[in-house]
């Protein structure tokens, strides 16, 4: 295990959170840019960094059934016979050069994009706007959509390996590319560790496509001479940041939203030109911290002298937002801020598809005016479901709310049509969309940006206790026991084989037989560097399926040494099951059937949810330890969590 271990002391802030958050959520250049202008308007056009593009006209250029790899290319016109669909019905296919694209071939508007799968604002352009653009314009056949990469993996680490893995799905058709492309940017958190191959294989698995050709092109990085010539393509073009897009040559930077697509959309249809300033054609710098203005300040929580300060911006509309704050913010005031290492500051981002957001944001500060915003916040969110959506019932609604809580009526009714809130509420929009906020809630922990509001995921970054899942898992010890520590472990890994035998004993003799520990297994094979890992951890369940997971699992760790890299594993797995008096015979037809291959593989994707990238990986009490630490470092946090729960 290369990982270095997590502090087991509550309510801490390690350095590996900021390390996290340069690596995975820094930006990527500029994520919005210089806002696109269509012709006419009163800026100037300036002479920029672009070299001219290839011809668009060009793409085309090779016959309709030209191969990708072994692949024929589905470059038909929508509707016509022959022609590839995604998921979504869109004619997908490659272009001349082997570019995948969606959208009609004889489309009047190309939009070229050069992207990252790990840039976040890649992920919130392809998520929103892309989505918009498939519904309306691609759908329509107005628009030819192609898709370059260019990782930027100076700062993003995995994205030269997701654009590999999205080529190497390509290799099997373009729906496949395109279906792989979605799911990348759907879950990035996923895969951004440092063993994303293995869940590239997973995904690969979850759309059907051949996982062993996939798994052999993942691994052997086959693609990735490809990659690099589209990124000097992007260089030769002027690309300096991602998203960067081309609209029938015309560049437009950033994650624009889609009014800005679809003015540019029609800007050029009409054959007029996109102007807008330049950006300057550098490497994208090591990101800093945003500065955070104190206008626009909803409510805060803990001492303004805290070492760390945490900007949150959100939205009582959002339904995101509604499990953040019930979910993950009380764990967090318990641990960091009432615990005075973290000062947290609220603002208001309505979105303007959320109409009764902004009401719901004034109702709040209103409560404030009587020293209940906080209870006012937590009322609003758990009631979000009834008065979203209803308009100018709301007023009344928040109103008998106040009045649930104890407030003066009619002062707290008179606050809400005064106004007085108005320009505070949009100092925190105006603030936000100049710090590109993305996905609700949005936060700036020292500066530095952290979307979304998965519990996992904040909990993760945050240094707080996740809640993993341990409903049909196996395990040893009372499940009733003060402390439960979850072990994410790969058979053939030396590091898990270390804990077995050195650690792991002891922690059953002090901990779990004297009823003070529960102990439970979760399967998380490293595939690409343990090809037997997978198998290994079938064969224990296929033991436990016979009542005799344990014995299996403590056979497979005690005999590492000689099954680990040899091509007859199965069958010394099954010497093991006759060894330990099982029926060897349905051992192995449940071996050989592959029917507990998804239950692994199911432990797997939990683990990579939860922030696990490498084993063996303990959750202590939800708490995230990684790495084969000696038993000393288990007793002594321990002894000290059960100290605490006795004080």
């Amino acid at each position: 295990m290369h990982n270095t271990s997590h502090n087991f002391r509550r309510g801490s802030i390690s350095l590996a959170f900021f390390f996290i958050l340069l690596l995975g959520l820094a930006a990527c250049g500029p994520s919005t840019g210089p806002s696109a202008i269509p012709s006419g308007t009163a800026e100037p056009a300036e002479d920029g960094p672009f070299a001219a593009p290839v011809d668009s006209a060009s793409l085309f250029a090779a016959s309709s059934n030209e191969s990708v790899e072994s692949q024929e290319q589905a470059t038909a016109v929508p509707g016509s016979s022959g022609g590839e669909v995604d998921a979504n019905g869109l004619p997908v296919g490659f272009t001349a050069d082997g570019h995948p694209y969606r959208g009609n071939p004889d489309a009047t508007v190309i939009i070229e994009e050069f992207s990252d799968f790990q840039c976040p604002y890649c992920s919130r352009f392809a998520n929103e706007t892309l989505t918009q653009l498939n519904e309306n314009q691609i759908a329509a056949g107005d628009v030819l959509f192609v898709y370059y990469d260019y990782p930027l993996s100076n700062i993003h680490p995995q994205a030269e390996v997701a654009a590999n893995a999205a080529r190497c799905a390509a290799d099997q058709g373009a729906s496949a590319y395109w279906a792989m492309h979605d799911l990348l940017f759907n879950q990035p958190q996923a895969w951004s560790h440092n063993q994303a191959n293995d869940t590239f294989i997973t995904f690969a698995e979850s759309l059907g496509l051949d996982s062993e050709q996939f798994a052999d092109c993942v691994q052997s990085g086959k693609h990735l001479k490809a990659i690099q010539d589209d990124v000097d393509l992007g260089l030769s073009r002027g690309v300096s940041s991602t998203p960067s897009f081309f609209i029938n040559e015309q560049p437009l930077i950033g994650a624009q939203p889609i009014d800005v697509f679809n003015q540019a959309i029609a800007t050029v249809k009409r054959g007029e030109e996109l102007v807008f300033n330049q950006p300057s054609n550098e490497i994208p710098p090591t990101p800093t911290p945003a500065a955070i203005s104190d206008e626009g300040i909803a409510a805060t929580l803990g001492s303004a002298d805290a070492p760390y300060t945490i900007v949150e911006f959100t939205d009582f509309s959002c339904a995101a937002c509604a499990r953040y704050a019930t979910e993950t913010l009380p764990t967090l005031q318990e641990l960091l801020v009432d615990s005075d290492q973290v000062h947290y500051i609220l603002k208001d981002f309505p979105q303007s598809e959320h109409p009764e957001a902004r009401q719901a944001a004034i109702a709040a500060r209103c409560a404030g005016e009587q020293e209940a915003y906080w209870p006012m916040y937590q009322a609003l969110f758990a009631s979000q479901a009834e008065w979203v959506g209803q308009g100018d019932k709301t007023a009344v609604f928040f109103k008998n709310l106040a009045a649930d809580l104890g407030l003066d009526t009619a002062a707290f009714e008179a606050c809400q049509s005064s106004g007085q809130f108005d320009a505070a509420i949009q100092a925190g929009i105006s603030e936000g969309e100049a710090l590109n906020v993305g996905e609700l809630p949005y936060f700036f922990v020292e500066g530095y940006p952290l979307s979304g509001a998965e519990p996992n995921s904040v909990a993760l970054a945050l240094g707080l206790p996740m809640d993993v899942s341990i409903e049909g898992a196996y395990s040893i010890g009372d499940p009733n026991a003060p402390i439960t520590i979850i072990e994410f472990t790969d058979y053939q890994c030396p590091y898990c084989e270390r804990h077995f035998t050195e650690t792991l004993p002891s922690l059953m003799a002090d901990y779990v037989e004297t009823g003070k520990v529960h102990y439970v297994f979760k399967d998380f094979p490293l595939t690409a560097i343990h090809p037997q890992a997978q198998l290994a951890a079938e064969a224990a369940r296929c033991a436990g399926a016979q009542d005799a997971y344990v014995p299996m699992h403590d056979a497979l760790f005690a005999n590492q040494a000689s099954w680990s890299g040899q091509a007859n594993a199965a069958d010394l797995f099954e010497q093991y099951a006759a060894d330990l008096g099982l029926d060897s015979d349905a051992f192995r037809a449940c071996l050989d059937s592959g029917e507990m291959k998804t239950a692994v593989l199911t432990d797997q994707a939990q683990g990579f949810e939860y922030g696990v990238n490498g084993t063996p990986a303990f959750f202590v009490n939800g708490f995230l330890i990684s790495g084969a630490l000696p038993y000393s470092s288990f007793d002594q946090a321990l002894t000290g969590m059960l100290d605490e729960m006795q004080q």
